[in-house]
């Protein structure tokens, strides 16, 4: 066994030199990404102190001296700061100085790997996806690495839960040795919910493909959208898929003809809503996990406002700073055993926050929730701005638009769910922001790409979903 592993990751060290080389930073960045998903911890690790070393941190560093070099050698596209990246400086100078002005050696490695793991090193592809020379070849190149990565999420799903583990690779998947979850379409990163968030942003990578193909190549967009769906629905995940819809309808509601927009759309919140009340029931408790009774999941929704409540009572105590960044287990120990409140708090021990906002708030307090949302307001605002910039581009008007996607893929799930401990989100979240990021110079008009100018309101209605169609010829 030691001898196979020994060649394939001689081979994988080979095929992602050449990858980094003729790639560039982009493809490094979709390389990191992959085998941090697929070929993680669960997969292979090296019990290295203090912190284990694993495929995917490996590349992160061959990455980051990718950078270097490139910036170096002038084949990198070094952009100046905006205030996007300088208010996720600021976040992260919180996150810095609550890890380090608390007692993180009493916690062990927790709050030190958290800080290593879920955010600088998204923090580093971000940076990088920022600096990278971005072409249209790259982003049609992300566009669909990521459909056909959302197929193979999908697939995965499906085989998941009817038991068809010959289908799921890697094998870990399906091992007993990580129980959580079993059953459910939880893929590569064993969590049903950073599986769906996958596969709600690849959906709209896939969508974002419909102007360029032709008719048998609309059939089988459509085939892949649908699989897409199954596997989003295998997860068994109530934000996933409000998250998944809400990508679909951002999307939609943004290129949709005016005269399908209203009707479609209003139509379909009509059908979500009578879906809600009808199936209100079954949709708070159905069996989900194979060791998970129904009424075990209806408990589960039960528990938010009892750590919303915890949550609360913390921040009162420490509203600023919070209890320190990864303390949050220990300290919230001390408060589910008040019995001021008619709430159980109590059920609340031993759990995480499920908000990322309201986990951010408990560890790092106002300052590092605000400086947080600020960040992802102002992404927002540069994708949706980038979006709607008429003389940029179709393609790069596109890559705002993926942002916009998988804006309202995160927020469902974050509302339920600290999504910032989840395998790769993170990684997705800031990957995806720093494309984005790169692109926002196409909001400055030059007289130069005039001729590149897609202008929505003077196009035919029937024509408005040629914004996202293949961009100009130089």
């Amino acid at each position: 066994m030691e001898a196979v592993l020994v060649i394939v990751a001689i081979v994988a060290i080979v095929w992602a030199a050449a990858l980094f080389v003729r790639g560039g930073l982009l493809a490094g960045c979709f390389a990191v990404l992959l085998a941090g998903c697929c070929f993680g911890h669960p997969w292979f690790h090296a019990a290295t102190e203090p912190i284990p070393l694993t495929l995917d941190r490996i590349l992160w560093c061959v990455l980051i001296v990718q950078y270097v070099l490139w910036r170096r050698w002038g084949w990198a596209d070094p952009k100046p700061l905006r205030r996007a990246d300088i208010a996720l400086l600021a976040f992260f100078a919180v996150l810095l100085v609550s890890t380090f002005a608390h007692d993180w050696h009493a916690a062990g490695a927790r709050p030190v790997s958290r800080l290593v793991f879920f955010w600088i090193m998204p923090i580093g592809l971000y940076w990088v996806a920022r600096q990278a020379a971005v072409t249209e070849r790259a982003v049609l190149a992300v566009f669909g690495c990521l459909a056909a990565f959302g197929v193979y999420l999908a697939v995965t799903a499906i085989a998941e839960t009817q038991g068809l583990w010959w289908m799921v690779y890697p094998t870990y998947i399906g091992s007993a040795d990580f129980p959580e979850f079993l059953g459910r379409g939880r893929g590569p990163l064993l969590n049903p919910i950073g599986c769906g968030l996958f596969q709600g942003v690849c959906l709209g990578a896939v969508l974002l493909w419909w102007p360029r193909l032709g008719r048998i190549g609309r059939v089988v967009l459509v085939a892949v959208a649908l699989l897409l769906g199954v596997g989003i629905y295998c997860t068994l995940t109530r934000s996933v898929w409000i998250g998944a819809a809400l990508g679909v309808f951002i999307l939609l509601g943004l290129t949709l003809p005016r005269t399908w927009r209203v009707p479609l759309l209003a139509g379909s919140v009509v059908v979500a809503a009578l879906l809600a009340v009808t199936h209100w029931d079954q949709l708070v408790a159905f069996k989900r996990d194979r060791e998970l009774a129904p009424d075990a999941a209806a408990e589960s929704v039960e528990l938010r406002p009892i750590l919303a409540m915890v949550a609360w009572q913390m921040f009162l105590d420490r509203p600023l700073m919070g209890c320190g960044f990864g303390h949050y287990p220990e300290v919230s120990a001390d408060y589910v055993s008040d019995r001021s409140t008619e709430l159980v708090l109590e059920k609340a021990r031993g759990f995480v926050q499920h908000n990322a906002l309201l986990a951010l708030l408990t560890e790092t307090g106002l300052l590092g929730m605000v400086s947080f949302a600020v960040v992802l307001v102002l992404w927002t605002l540069g994708a949706w701005r980038l979006w709607r910039t008429e003389t940029a581009p179709p393609w790069v008007r596109q890559q705002g638009l993926l942002f916009l996607v998988l804006l309202g893929n995160y927020l469902p799930n974050a509302m339920f769910h600290d999504v910032s401990i989840i395998a790769m989100v993170n990684m997705l979240l800031f990957f995806v922001a720093g494309l984005t990021m790169a692109l926002v110079r196409y909001r400055e008009p030059t007289p130069a790409r005039a001729d590149c100018a897609v202008l929505p309101e003077a196009q035919p209605e029937s024509a408005e979903m040629q914004l996202v169609g293949s961009g100009c010829q130089e």
